[in-house]
């Protein structure tokens, strides 16, 4: 910073020209100090500038020292310290200063009511926003362009869907922020719908999109599966060069496509973009661990890391559903304690997302261990873990935690039961899963739903009570769906009933999306008969329909690498490590009087 002539005869001009040159926090104090010795410290102009400059550099309080000097303050001068505040995310001081700031007479204006409005919202305080409101109104900027899509996010973050619809259509003049901010509401109330009614709207009264409503659009597109209209927006964004730059459109995109199951296109996208934050980067892993792409989600999230981008909560949330989905114990234990290393604060779906993958990969005393030391659960914490005890065959601590359950206060939801119902059906609890699927209706008023039935049937067909269960779907109260039909199919399987197979094979194709699946079981239970020309005929038609199994495979993590096996590759492990384990664990299985089948083994 140029020196002050000590002799200047205009030392105000003087000093409010080297403004310019405070890029540092030292700059500024130097600065300020001249102003005090020139006795300006309590000037509106100097003091409203040295507020400003320590906001820039994030000194927030030495703004509010220096203000604090000012005789007479005005609009712009307690406008600049709101928003000083504000960009500090320092909500409780913003809500002091717009305080402070009436309480002295200054008026109010749309620019320090909107720093009031989103210092509600940072702070989740609806009713301070509801009489931020009240004042919009009496001072007659209820309507005010400014302040308008303000009150309507304050609205719709809270819930109070209704009351920002009853704004909305009081304005007699939108624009297309007005209109954003009303789509972004949808969006948060789960009504992709009324986004695309609005945008009807829209054009008909003559607007054009401009990048935030297209990115509205965009994430309607994504919550609806609505790929071709998706595709046509983002078509229209590269015409109108709204994507370049603009991240937050781009990962828009880029979920929209992952969200309509449209992995390819997203990838491509996201190849595209040169400068990836972490929001992108989270945008794919999600997208790809809720598709069940989990290696490509734990790729991805090395990669990002590779990339020196610090994952966020949701990052982390995310990788833990691709580990769930692997089995990566290893990975989904070190996120584990990154999480806790780091301090982060998890809430109630973090915890559920350890439990989770802490059971869906094999540990069940890690998974309980979480569920012990959850501060506070919910329904869905209590469903996982009951979920978690019925896959590991542990059905009276499933029953167990059920009953603890209900001594919290906590209601079961129709979740609850299919986690319960499910529990009895893996251990065959014939008696106590028909005692739960009355349970649910006649106590919690809980209508049972397809998947209720499914586990109902399960528990039936896998206790070889198979006429019980047929029974009990001509009484179902809808048309069965094709998880009701594969139990009854696989317990046909199990207990060899090949009289009724065909029969239920035959309501299960026009429900069953692979129909290989159908054609395959059906000839494992002909060639478990000994009906080798039955068995003939299956392979025939699904040659004959061009159907192809699904290969199975499975996966092991070794050094951070997944190994992918499938009955593809047996061959290829003739004579290595891998066939003389697999053998040596067959011997085992029969001296333990397993029966050892070399299709389910490799398939």
């Amino acid at each position: 910073m140029p020196p002050i002539a000590k002799a200047s005869k205009r030392p105000a001009k003087t000093l409010l020209s080297l403004f310019s040159f405070t890029k540092t926090f030292a700059l500024v104090q130097q600065l300020h100090a001249q102003i005090i010795v020139n006795g300006l410290y309590d000037s509106l102009l100097f003091g409203s500038k040295l507020s400003d400059a320590y906001i820039q550099l994030g000194r927030v309080h030495f703004a509010a020292k220096a203000f604090d000097f000012i005789d007479v303050k005005n609009s712009h001068s307690w406008n600049t310290l709101a928003s000083g505040f504000f960009k500090n995310k320092d909500f409780s001081e913003v809500l002091q200063t717009f305080r402070q700031m009436r309480s002295e007479g200054c008026p109010v204006d749309s620019f320090n009511l909107v720093f009031a409005i989103k210092a509600c919202i940072g702070l989740s305080i609806l009713q301070d926003g509801k009489s931020v409101h009240s004042l919009a109104i009496k001072f007659g900027l209820e309507r005010d362009p400014y302040v308008v899509p303000a009150l309507i996010d304050v609205y719709t973050e809270f819930g109070s869907l209704e009351d920002a619809q009853k704004l909305f259509d009081e304005i007699s003049k939108w624009n297309t922020v007005i209109c954003g901010a009303m789509m972004k509401g949808y969006l948060r109330s789960s009504k992709p719908v009324k986004v695309f009614e609005l945008l009807s709207k829209m054009r008909t009264s003559g607007f054009e999109l401009d990048p935030f409503t297209s990115e509205c659009l965009v994430r309607a597109c994504g919550n609806a599966s609505a790929a071709e209209e998706g595709k046509s927006i983002h078509g229209f964004c590269l015409k109108q060069n709204f994507i370049n730059s603009n991240i937050y459109l781009q990962t828009s995109l880029v979920d929209m496509y992952l969200k309509c199951g449209l992995l390819n296109f997203g990838l491509s996208l996201f190849k595209e973009v040169t400068i990836k934050d972490v929001v992108l980067w989270t945008a794919m892993i999600t997208g790809f661990a809720k598709c069940g792409r989990g290696s490509e989600a734990i790729t991805l999230f090395r990669q990002m890391l590779g990339e020196s981008i610090i994952p966020n909560l949701i990052t982390l949330t995310s990788i833990l559903l691709a580990c769930s989905y692997m089995g990566s114990l290893q990975l989904g234990k070190s996120v584990h304690g990154h999480m806790i290393r780091n301090g982060f604060q998890l809430d109630v779906v973090n915890y559920t997302s350890l439990i989770d993958m802490y059971a869906n990969c094999g540990l069940i005393i890690g998974a309980y261990s979480v569920f012990k030391e959850m501060p506070m659960k919910n329904v869905f914490s209590w469903s996982a873990m009951i979920n978690g005890f019925g896959t590991h065959g542990l059905c009276d601590e499933a029953i167990a935690l059920f009953d603890q359950m209900k001594l919290h206060n906590q209601i079961p939801n129709s979740i609850t039961f299919v986690s319960i119902l499910s529990a009895c059906s893996h251990s065959g609890r014939v008696e106590e899963g028909w005692n739960y699927f009355k349970l649910m209706s006649k106590d919690y008023g809980i209508t049972p739903t397809s998947e209720h039935f499914a586990c109902i049937v399960d528990l039936l067909g896998r206790a070889g009570k198979i006429d019980e269960a047929l029974c009990f779907i001509r009484d179902m109260p809808m048309e069965p769906t094709a998880s009701v039909w594969g139990a009854v199919l696989s317990a046909c399987r199990i207990h060899k009933r090949v009289d009724i197979a065909k029969m239920v094979a035959e309501k299960l194709f026009p429900l069953e999306s692979d129909k290989s699946v159908v054609y395959v079981l059906l000839c494992t239970i002909y060639g478990d008969a000994g009906m080798w020309e039955s068995m003939k005929k299956m392979r025939i038609e699904i040659g004959v329909n061009g159907l192809h199994k699904s290969v199975g495979f499975t996966s092991i993590e070794v050094d951070k690498k997944f190994y992918f096996f499938s009955s593809k590759d047996r061959l290829a492990f003739g004579g290595t490590h891998v066939e003389a384990v697999l053998t040596c664990l067959q011997e085992q299985m029969r001296e333990f009087c397993y029966e050892v089948e070399e299709e389910i083994t490799w398939g």
